[in-house]
């Protein structure tokens, strides 16, 4: 498989009843809430939701490009720091 020169984009990706574990296993990716994660990846909107529909299966499945880290609150403590290591690269 040929190694994509796309840029690094993050994605909202909701994954109901997802493995969490098999998600962060495969993907740069930082729990948010139950269910709900933030993916920092080369792969297109696409690619992502079908490695993630075939790798985690979840009951529901939502993958949405984020221009940016957003502004949030109240979500898993590490997730505003591992969203600001990123915004660098």
């Amino acid at each position: 498989m040929a190694v994509s020169q796309d840029p690094l984009r993050f994605f909202l990706v909701f994954a109901d009843g997802a493995d969490e574990r098999a998600l962060q296993a495969h993907f740069d990716a930082v729990r948010l809430r139950d269910d709900l994660f933030a993916v920092h990846t080369r792969l297109s909107r696409s690619e992502l939701y079908h490695a993630v529909r075939d790798l985690c299966l979840p009951d529901g499945l939502l993958v949405a490009p984020l221009s940016a880290h957003p502004k949030f609150r109240g979500m898993a403590p590490g997730a505003l720091k591992w969203f600001k290591l990123r915004s660098n690269d």
